[in-house]
């Protein structure tokens, strides 16, 4: 058997601490990135999930307002309608006086 030296013994000893010292300071740097990293994505999947409740709110804030529109639009429709069927009543009315005042003249 092969004795080593207490020196030699001492540099081997140093070393694996030193190995041993390193794998633990890329372990904690690779932690604190994967922390770092779930964070991110939890703070990325809040402010998507944020967006899509104000878009949907917004959608239908849209949508009640595109049904008031196409109310007041019907309602202008009929108000229209009203309108054209007084005035074609006024003219009608317009005419009968009109005659009348002819045949009053007339006689």
């Amino acid at each position: 058997m092969v004795k080593e030296r207490l020196c030699d013994l001492k540099k081997k000893i140093k070393r694996l601490k030193e190995s041993r010292n390193n794998a633990k300071k890329r372990n904690r740097k690779k932690a604190k990135k994967n922390k770092e990293l779930r964070d991110r994505h939890a703070e990325i999947t809040t402010s998507r999930n944020q967006w899509k409740a104000l878009s949907k709110e917004f959608k239908r804030q849209g949508m009640e307002i595109l049904q008031q529109i196409q109310g007041v639009e019907k309602e202008v429709e009929r108000e229209r309608r009203r309108a054209n069927k007084e005035r074609t009543r006024a003219d009608e009315l317009q005419t009968e006086i009109d005659e009348v005042w002819k045949k009053k003249q007339g006689t």
